[in-house]
Formats: structure tokens, sequence, C-alpha cells
């Protein structure tokens, strides 16, 4: 009989765990090359020589009244997947974040004897703890991405380790990486709106981001703003807000699906929805507010659950609050706009906060995430081998 060849299943449901993934599968092809990669994924990974078996746009759900809403897709999705690993059996199952999808499928690996690297951890320190311990049961190595998770998986069987973040390793040796100069409130001023990522985020956090740059451009009369726009989402979801500015100001708002680090270092401060990408913001040394809102009733249940004083990642790395927050109402086009004309009323308030943002990447270390997940999947595949591959 012909034996399979060695393949590794990535699951990753969103832009981000898309780009990540690529970073793993770009350093697998030199440590692996033998190994084929396949499962749910993006372009980003695509590139890297990804089977695609299903897009990830279709899993890039948030609230839970929107994932209840598509229960049956991903129902059938999963049975899917269950299919293909008890007929492909990969070498090993890399989780790339997407708890809710992730775990029931991280369990049957387990079921089936296929070992399992989690990358990129639920935020266990902020809401559904008891997932550390079903982390700890069912996977084969834990990779955290912040220095204070290691403690809260340390109890448990899976070994754990702080591998890096991911962002300080995409952001590299940028020497645009330092703290912006406050600016000219009279000259020109780039103010970056990021709605997020998700088609609901953009409804949600467009309009309020947009009303909030009309405001601030009748205060400042050269401000521009550039709208950061996912790739794959489609240019519709942004049309009608950006117009909404334009026909007020025309040629002073773009729609941009560069990268969003490319994006940031062009702009002096920024909105942006809660989220990885405030913190890939943070880091670039630009002050901005975060901005939040959903359901009332994901509000509601999310309130109640989760047990911090700020749901910003900055604030979270910081240990303080760094940059403001504006939650559910207070996320208004007037709010956000208040509390980016205090970055540029203050040129010691700007430049502080650049500092303190700054300040981030020496807190998330130097690691390579790329490199240390990498290896640990090569060897946990080598250990499960059988004596098919050697060291």
């Amino acid at each position: 009989m012909e034996e399979k060849p060695l393949s590794i299943l990535f699951l990753a449901g969103d832009p981000s765990g898309d780009e990540h993934a690529a970073a793993i599968i770009r350093r697998l092809r030199t440590v692996l090359p033998e190994a084929r990669t396949f499962g749910i994924g993006g372009p980003c990974m695509r590139e890297q020589g990804f089977e695609q078996l299903m897009p990830f746009e279709p899993f890039n759900r948030m609230g839970f009244a929107e994932v209840l809403l598509h229960l049956p897709f991903f129902l059938r999705a999963k049975s899917y997947l269950v299919k293909q690993l008890r007929e492909r059996k990969p070498a090993a199952l890399v989780c790339v974040d997407f708890p809710g999808f992730n775990i029931p499928l991280m369990k049957t690996a387990k079921r089936m004897a296929i070992p399992v690297v989690w990358y990129i951890v639920p935020q266990v320190w902020a809401w559904k703890k008891k997932r550390a311990a079903v982390l700890g049961a069912n996977a084969s190595f834990i990779a955290v991405v912040f220095p204070f998770e290691e403690a809260y998986f340390k109890p448990f069987a899976a070994p754990v380790s702080f591998v890096g973040h991911p962002l300080v390793e995409l952001l590299g040796g940028s020497s645009d990486a330092g703290a912006k100069i406050a600016v000219d409130r009279n000259g020109p001023i780039g103010l970056a709106l990021v709605p997020g990522s998700r088609r609901q985020e953009i409804v949600r956090m467009l309009p309020p981001m947009i009303d909030a740059a009309v405001i601030l451009r009748q205060a400042y009369p050269k401000l521009t703003v550039r709208v950061s726009k996912c790739r794959g989402l489609p240019d519709g979801l942004f049309d009608a807000q950006a117009k909404r500015f334009a026909q007020r100001y025309p040629g002073c708002i773009e729609v941009s699906d560069e990268p969003l680090f490319s994006l940031v270092h062009k702009c002096d401060c920024a909105i942006v929805t809660s989220g990885t990408a405030t913190l890939q913001t943070a880091l670039c040394g630009v002050p901005l507010v975060i901005a939040y809102r959903t359901s009332a009733a994901t509000f509601s249940l999310m309130k109640s659950m989760i047990r911090l004083p700020f749901i910003g990642l900055p604030n979270i790395v910081a240990g303080e609050r760094i940059v403001p927050e504006c939650i559910q109402n207070d996320a208004s086009g007037r709010r956000l706009a208040e509390e980016i004309s205090l970055f540029l009323e203050s040129k010691d308030l700007y430049e502080s906060t650049a500092q303190k943002l700054s300040g981030l990447r020496q807190k998330l270390g130097g690691r390579r995430p790329s490199v240390e997940v990498a290896a640990a999947i090569r060897d946990i595949v080598m250990r499960g081998d059988q004596g098919r591959h050697t060291p």
C-alpha cells in the first residue's frame, strides 16, 4: 500500500489568523519541507502553498446571535473537517485562535490520537477561564503570545510556552516603529479609521467613525482620512460612508486595503475597533482611541462575564489605561472626536501616549513565533511519525 504523504491540518478563521498561520507555514517549508498543509485559511496561507479546503470568510463571524444565525453552516463545516481528519489522518492539527469552532475539532483530533498544536489561545484571562483546562487536557503543545498567559495554562498537562507575539515579529526591525511626534493642529493631520475585519463590525463601527471624522475636519481644516479595509471585504460596505465624508471634503478620504502597519504609519492618530488591530496600531506608536459596539444582548452577556478593567489590548498589556476606550453608547461620533481632539490639542499628552505605546514592544519581547511554533510542530510530528522521519 502506498504511504500517505505527511500532511498538517491548519484551522484559521479570520484575516489575522490567516496572516499569522502563513508565517508558520512559510517556516515549515524550511524545517519540514516534505509536509503538505491544508485546511481553513485565506490568501496569505495560499501564497505559501497551502491547500485551502474552505476559505475563512464564512467563518469570520462575531457575537452570539450572528453565530447562532449561521449555525447550520458551522455544523456542516465541522462534519466535513472531521471527515478530513478521519480520511487524511494528518500528522498534526494546528488550531490558530478561533476557539468556538476549533475546540470541538481539537477534542475530536485528541480522540483520533492526532496531536494538536494550539497557537494564540482564547482570552482566558478575560473570560471563560474553563477553556484553559480544556486546552490543557487536549492539546499537545500550547503556544501563547502574551507573557502573562503562561500562568493560566501551567497547572494543566499540555506543555505551554510563550513564543513571542506575531505582530512584533511582523513589525521586525522597522525604523518606523518609534513613537510619533505631536503634530501642529493647524497643519496636515492624518486620521486612520480601522473599523474591523468582519462585515458586522463595519456596519456598526464605520458610521460613528465617519461622524467623528466629519466633526474633526470642521476643527482641523487640513485633516485627511484613511480607512482601513481588509482584503476580501466588498467595497460596497465602505462606499456609502466614505462618500458621506467625500461629499463634504472632496479628495480628503481614501479607503485602502494596504497592510495596516503601512496605513497607520502614514497617520498621526487613529480610531480603532477593539481587537488585534488596536495592538498593531499601538506598536506603531500612534495614539489611538479604542471603540467597540455590539448588540445590547451580547454586550450585557459579555459585561457579566468579563472581569478586566479594560477591553483594549494595549491597555491590558500595559496594565494601565494608556488610551481611551469608548464602548457601546460612548462610541458615538462626538465622543470619539472629543477623545482624538485631546491628543491633537496637547503636545505633552500626545507624545507621552506615543512613548508608552512604543514601550509595549519591549514588554512583548523579541521572540519569533513563526520559528518557535514551526519547531514545535516539527518536533511533535517527528516524535509521532514512527520512525519515517529523522530529526
